[in-house]
């Protein structure tokens, strides 16, 4: 593989060479972690979904993380930041809006996730919204 290739393309990376940080061992490490961060993101929001863990409680979706292989792991805010992405964009076009009113049009409900951490016995609650195109937290 040619570092040259990747110069010119990125320049983060050329300045990481450049200051003598640039470790391709630590790179493909790094990039591991990140394809295991993102299979049990899809593992468990598969599982959620399939087991029909979602529930309604006064105009929210509720997903309580009490058990699992990776709970550990979504103890961290962003990764349950980034399953809650990843759930809301797949329930989009499986679950339809809700009527308010009368007279407002369907709006998408805010969907809470709390992973339970184990060792301080204790919830991490994240909440995401979906205001038009853009998410908020």
């Amino acid at each position: 593989m040619s570092l040259a290739f990747y110069t010119g393309r990125a320049p983060a990376l050329s300045k990481l060479i450049a200051a003598g940080n640039y470790s391709y061992t630590r790179l493909r490490e790094a990039i591991g972690l990140a394809k295991s961060v993102h299979q049990a993101i899809i593992r468990t929001g598969s599982s959620i979904i399939n087991k029909n863990d979602i529930r309604m409680i006064r105009g929210h979706r509720i997903v309580q993380l009490k058990q699992g292989p990776d709970l550990a792991l979504f103890t961290q805010p962003g990764v349950l930041f980034r399953l809650g992405l990843w759930l809301t964009e797949v329930l989009r076009d499986r679950i339809t809006g809700v009527n308010v009113s009368r007279r407002t049009k369907k709006k998408s409900l805010p969907l809470i996730l709390a992973c339970l951490d184990e060792q301080d016995r204790t919830y991490l609650v994240i909440v995401v919204e979906r205001k038009s195109r853009f998410w908020r937290c």
